[in-house]
């Protein structure tokens, strides 16, 4: 082999060498460990706000949204598919309730911690819609004991947790979210979700 052809022979190398680098880069460009928060606003949804409690002359509305954040990690182990996990605090919820024979206002405070599996579509090199479906372990704490049992807030649920999204990439690392998530039950008279906006940063 002469100088001229084993310079052509390593330069074909080296050149092959750097697409297959190339191609595995833009491959994992959106791969690998990622946290996030977000803050917005939580919808509740009440079994018990079909019983029509009356509500006394002068007293306290009841309420069904709260200031929610949420703080979550998760691993992208294709481009398009990962595991996430996270804790969601979705504010205070209050409703009404019989207490012998009146009414007394009945509050408690939601949070869940959930495990998901995740889909991601960029569209572009900015723009992504994502999902998440996994199981939520919710809770409403307050003192409701008083309460009868078919409109008790508080208590402990466990179920199936759906959630879409899109975010725009301000940075290669950093990105703005907008989310829905729905938990479901949080205890056996009350289902809840949350819609947020906030920050994602990709390592």
């Amino acid at each position: 082999m002469t100088k001229t052809q084993a310079r052509l022979a390593l330069a074909a190398l080296w050149l092959g060498t750097a697409a297959i680098g190339a191609q595995a880069a833009g491959l994992d460009k959106d791969t690998g460990l990622y946290v996030g928060g977000a803050i917005g606003r939580s919808a509740y949804s009440l079994s018990s706000s079909k019983n029509h409690v009356p509500v006394p002359w002068g007293g306290q509305k009841a309420n069904k949204s709260g200031t929610a954040y949420k703080l979550y990690g998760g691993y992208r182990l294709t481009e398009h598919f990962g595991v996430e996990a996270g804790y969601a605090r979705l504010g205070r919820v209050s409703q009404w309730s019989s207490n012998y024979g009146g009414s007394k206002l009945q509050t408690g405070t939601g949070q869940v911690f959930y495990a998901a599996a995740t889909a991601r579509m960029p569209l572009g090199d900015a723009f992504a819609v994502n999902g998440r479906l996994g199981v939520a372990r919710g809770r409403i704490s307050g003192d409701s004991n008083w309460a009868p049992a078919n409109q008790r807030l508080s208590g402990t649920s466990t179920g199936l947790m759906v959630g879409v999204g899109a975010e725009y990439r301000m940075t290669q690392n950093l990105a703005i979210t907008a989310d829905y998530d729905y938990f479901g039950k949080l205890s056996k008279q009350a289902k809840g979700g949350m819609f947020t906006v906030g920050l994602k940063a990709s390592f």
